[in-house]
């Protein structure tokens, strides 16, 4: 994988035209944000203001305020006298959004879970489908980017349920900084089969309406990519042999045998409830 991956690369959706700088600027940064988030711009590439005013057919206002919006959400950086460049980022700040991806899946996966429809569940199964046919193995680049595109429009689609909520946006941020070292990491896209289970449990939950079971198995499934990214990661040398914390690590408040804990009880004061 690599954390200093560097190319050249157009952007996807260039050749914008206009000067109504506001929605120009929006959609700059959108078109960015995408390239980014599927590996067409790399960890570490510099972004040329000047080629990228040309590629969009815009001037360069439009395109400050894109950067600009792109280096608030982190995804990219202002060097002094040297201009933007992708964001790339060391082991333990992948590690520690993986984290904090473990909290937000299963805590969004309960929330989501008690206000979905039938629309959702519909929507979840559509997914479903179609990374049911990705290969077992990932070579292609564009195997890649589809499965991983998948992978968070399923999730996103479970805590979300269509809506624009908080946990949405911060669900975001996360799988844009992360998902490009997971698409070109070998070792992450060598076990769809065992996401596709994990997946497979995830939707049964949901499609129940069992909202502590999505939260338990959307943790779980979030805790075994962070493993398989660590290791990953320890094998280049980009982390420590032991991590501490541990990836499931996530203080006394918050781990794993206290959300066990936590998914016992709620069906039972539940019940006492209704008693």
């Amino acid at each position: 994988m690599g954390l200093k991956m560097v190319r050249s690369a157009r952007v996807s959706g260039a050749g914008f035209r206009g000067d109504d700088h506001p929605s120009l600027s929006n959609m700059i940064h959108a078109s960015l944000r995408t390239s980014i988030m599927n590996g067409s711009l790399l960890p570490g590439q510099v972004l040329r203001q000047e080629e990228l005013a040309a590629q969009f057919r815009t001037s360069r206002v439009p395109l400050r305020e894109a950067l600009q919006l792109l280096q608030a959400e982190g995804l990219v950086i202002l060097r002094p006298r040297r201009g933007y460049a992708v964001h790339a980022l060391n082991g333990e700040a992948l590690l520690e959004l993986l984290r904090l991806r473990i909290l937000v899946e299963g805590f969004g996966g309960y929330i989501g879970t008690l206000q979905r429809t039938q629309k959702d569940v519909s929507m979840a199964a559509s997914i479903m489908l179609d990374m049911e046919k990705m290969p077992g193995r990932l070579v292609r680049d564009a195997q890649r980017t589809r499965w991983w595109t998948l992978d968070r429009q399923f999730h996103r689609t479970i805590f979300s349920c269509g809506r624009d909520t908080q946990i949405g946006q911060i669900f975001d941020n996360i799988t844009a900084k992360i998902d490009p070292y997971l698409m070109h990491a070998d070792a992450m896209n060598q076990h769809t089969q065992e996401a596709i289970e994990d997946h497979r449990r995830i939707f049964a939950a949901f499609s129940k309406a069992d909202a502590d079971e999505v939260a338990l198995l959307s943790r779980a499934h979030s805790e075994a990519l962070a493993e398989r990214f660590a290791d990953s990661l320890r094998a280049e040398g980009q982390v420590d042999g032991v991590l501490q914390p541990a990836i499931a690590d996530l203080g006394p408040a918050l781990g794993k045998a206290a959300l066990n804990g936590a998914a016992k009880t709620v069906p039972a004061r539940r019940r006492a409830a209704r008693g």
